[in-house]
């Protein structure tokens, strides 16, 4: 076959180079009008791909209020010229109108960046400055934009509000001046002036400056609230009600007067009135979503969940393609434990937008309240992959985190959903009870601090505040939390509990004593007054008194397993152990998934060697908590004492599957390895683990020896066993360790002497017999 280029005849391939040539002139005269084709697409395609086109489609967009589809064009435009100011700043536009304040503020800074004198980008800039928390970069910027653009209003008052936010609030009150100076028929100049003078005290002033600018402009609604709030503050309630009125009516389609007007009536006490505001609202702007779900957020507010959870039901079904809606509804859903209801309405929005992160953290929200970690696990990592900024994501993978026993793992991710989002209280609460699990009053102290300033009016903040100043011997700092405590919670017996518990660590008994009384008279079923009650009897040595008192409660409440619970950790501290068996067999008839009486009773069958009995009660335990490493390690540690090495090694290393960083697990499995010929490098790792979280327990220094001994390291084996011995002086494996050590060491006088003292604390034993076959 012969190849030819194209257009030639096969003739002309068969003369000789002329004709060949005559092809290729062919060729050459096509490839003009190929060339002509090539241009007209390419500019065509130049017209296309025309930033301004996709500018002037995304202003008509923004116009109409359809700030997503305004996004993607602006999008395109900036993505076609990436330095085009104008899409930068319409970009950030977008982004204030949709409040995605991060990505506004990162959009204005790159709009100055590509062009300076855009002064109201840097004004723009400068507004998020000061209510980011930033007011001195607001100021330079404000003072920037005056030096070269003297007359500059904006800038001017931008000023005044970063002077105010300064402290230097006399100064901001003349800059305020100022910006009416240069124009003095602008209202919102008027405005800010004015709200500035009533934070100085100046009411007068400030009402007078209001009314001027509603004179101004009496179509802006902004007055109108404005002046509606000064009212409301000054407890002028018919003159506030009268503003929002007029709002109102000034602007019947904006849902934001209506919704002050209803939650002035709230604050009287006039609930029919505020829901027909809100109802009104609903049915007059239907097709406008802050309008339509006003009572039902209202409801929220309230904290009336059921009547919340019926209105987004119908609104739910009344508007199916409203995303925000459906989600709302699924919490409630959620929150009254519906989850396959929740699970189904939250599957079609997946289904309609699969890779929604909302959604899909929904979803793994639901899938841990089902117990199902290991799905909730995944489904959350997929969300944050699309999502990383997703605080809410971050802290259900925490909690699913949690529940696999990764508590580390879990703290970062908490971490970073206040990072992501410093007021979440939920997050920080998270962390705060893992600061208490691990007696870190330090930083517990720290975390209820945020806990506090976040959510000022929840008990928690203050609990964990006292807590944390009662272990760090502050006794009066937590009594003064726990008066803020009783302040916002004045019925709750908890101010009465935690006092009881505080005057319990200072020794004084009797007041102990009242305080749980009065708890007891605000719940008489209060579990923690009850074992604070109990504590208070046994530190007087009233064993007697603790025993009845138990007794009584369990008359009045025969089906309380909890109170089962306390009567048999009762019996165990008092040492009556079958009665306490007795006590936690009672607990499972109540609630046979009860996971501290089955540790509980594992642990008493282990106290008396009946390991067999304790491996089923942890087994039970285990497989209701499937990932809980602490009981697996406990599991594991029961199927050593009955010689089963094989098993309790596979448990321990299901435990750290679950849990990496455990570090009992990590020693009890790096020493069956090292007794059972597993890998000496393995070993010495999970001992390097363990000791290095146990650092002060003399069971891992020795593992550590012994992993470093049977990997050669003998000079750095021995002061590990010297430190395990100082702490128990009399424990034969530890000397025996030593003493072999000391035979690689070549110092056969004291490995003699450390078998010779293992062979004295008991000779009978099988260490005892291995100490003599090495003298």
């Amino acid at each position: 076959m012969i190849l030819r280029p194209r257009n030639c005849s096969p003739i002309a391939v068969m003369k000789p180079a002329k004709s060949n040539s005559a092809c290729w002139t062919t060729g050459s005269r096509i490839r003009p009008f190929i060339a002509a084709i090539l241009f007209c697409c390419l500019f065509l395609l130049g017209c296309n791909r025309d930033p301004q086109k996709f500018m002037d489609k995304g202003n008509k967009s923004f116009q109409q209020g359809k700030y997503p589809e305004a996004l993607i064009f602006y999008g395109r435009a900036a993505q076609l010229d990436p330095r085009l100011p104008e899409a930068h700043y319409k970009i950030a536009q977008t982004h204030l109108k949709m409040k995605s304040w991060p990505a506004a503020y990162a959009e204005l800074q790159r709009t100055v960046e590509l062009q300076s004198e855009n002064w109201q980008a840097q004004v723009d800039l400068g507004r998020m400055e000061v209510v980011g928390g930033k007011p001195q970069s607001a100021r330079d910027r404000s003072q920037l934009i005056l030096k070269s653009n003297p007359s500059n209003v904006d800038a001017q008052l931008l000023l005044a509000d970063s002077d105010a936010a300064l402290g230097n609030l006399t100064i901001a009150i003349d800059e305020a001046n100022a910006a009416i100076a240069m124009a003095p028929d602008r209202p919102s100049s008027y405005l800010n002036l004015a709200q500035l003078q009533t934070r100085n005290g100046d009411t007068k002033s400030a009402e007078a400056n209001m009314l001027k600018a509603q004179g101004l402009d009496s179509k802006s609604t902004v007055s109108y609230m404005l002046l509606g709030a000064f009212y409301f503050q000054q407890k002028r309630i018919p003159e506030a009600e009268k503003q929002f009125q007029s709002a109102i009516a000034v602007a019947p389609k904006d849902p934001a007067p209506r919704a002050a007007l209803a939650s002035l009536y709230s604050s009287q006490s006039e609930v029919a009135k505020a829901e027909q505001v809100l109802t009104d609202a609903k049915n007059q702007l239907s097709s406008n979503p802050a309008a339509y779900r006003l009572l039902g957020d209202s409801y929220l507010f309230h904290g009336q969940i059921d009547k919340a959870l019926a209105e987004f039901s119908s609104l739910s079904t009344q508007y199916p393609n409203d995303f925000s809606v459906q989600k709302t509804y699924i919490q409630l859903l959620i929150r009254k434990n519906r989850l396959d209801e929740a699970a189904s309405l939250n599957q079609s929005l997946l289904t309609k937008s699969h890779q929604d992160p909302e959604s899909m953290v929904l979803k793994g929200q639901i899938q841990l309240l089902q117990h199902k970690p290991d799905d909730a696990f995944s489904t959350l990592q997929s969300a944050l992959t699309i999502a990383p900024d997703n605080a809410i994501g971050h802290y259900q993978l925490g909690l699913a985190l949690a529940e696999k026993g990764s508590l580390q793992q879990a703290e970062k991710e908490w971490r970073e959903a206040v990072r992501i989002r410093p007021g979440y209280p939920e997050a920080w609460l998270a962390l705060a009870k893992r600061a208490s699990q691990k007696s870190d009053w330090r930083e517990l102290e720290d975390l209820s601090e945020q806990l506090k300033k976040y959510s000022p009016k929840t008990s928690e903040g203050y609990l964990f505040h006292a807590t944390a100043r009662i272990n760090q011997s502050d006794p009066l700092g937590a009594e003064a939390d726990l008066l803020n405590l009783q302040r916002i919670a004045p019925n709750s017996p908890m101010y009465y509990v935690k006092m009881g518990d505080l005057r319990v660590a200072q020794r004084k008994l009797d007041e102990a004593e009242a305080f749980f009384r009065q708890a007891l008279q605000r719940d008489s079923a209060n579990v923690e007054a009850i074992v604070g009650m109990i504590r208070v009897d046994l530190s007087k040595n009233k064993i007697a008194d603790a025993t009845k008192l138990i007794e009584d409660q369990i008359k009045k409440n025969p089906d309380n397993a909890s109170l089962y619970l306390v009567q048999g950790e009762l019996q165990i501290q008092t040492k009556q152990f079958p009665n306490a068996e007795i006590s936690l067999n009672r607990v499972l008839e109540l609630e046979k998934n009860n996971v501290a009486a089955l540790l509980r009773l594992a642990q008493l069958n282990s106290a008396k060697g009946q390991f067999d009995k304790a491996i089923s009660f942890y087994q039970s335990a285990a497989e209701l908590s499937p990932h809980d490493a602490r009981i697996l390690v406990s599991l594991g540690e029961a199927y050593e004492q009955t010689g089963n090495w094989q098993q309790a090694q596979t448990i321990y290393q299901k435990a750290l599957a679950l849990s990496p960083e455990n570090p009992v697990a990590s020693n009890n499995l790096a020493y069956l390895l090292l007794e059972h010929g597993g890998s000496p490098n393995v070993a010495l790792t999970l001992a390097q683990t363990a000791r290095k979280s146990l650092p002060n327990v003399p069971n891992s220094a020795d593992t550590l020896g012994w992993a470093y001994y049977n990997n050669g390291a003998y000079s750095v084996a021995a002061p590990l066993f010297e430190e395990a011995i100082k702490a128990i002086p009399n424990n034969q494996t530890y000397r025996l360790h030593l003493g072999l050590t000391y035979q690689k060491l070549n110092d056969p006088a004291r490995a003699k002497a450390e078998f010779e003292k293992v062979i004295a604390l008991n000779p009978s034993s099988p260490v005892a017999d291995q100490a003599r076959r090495f003298l």
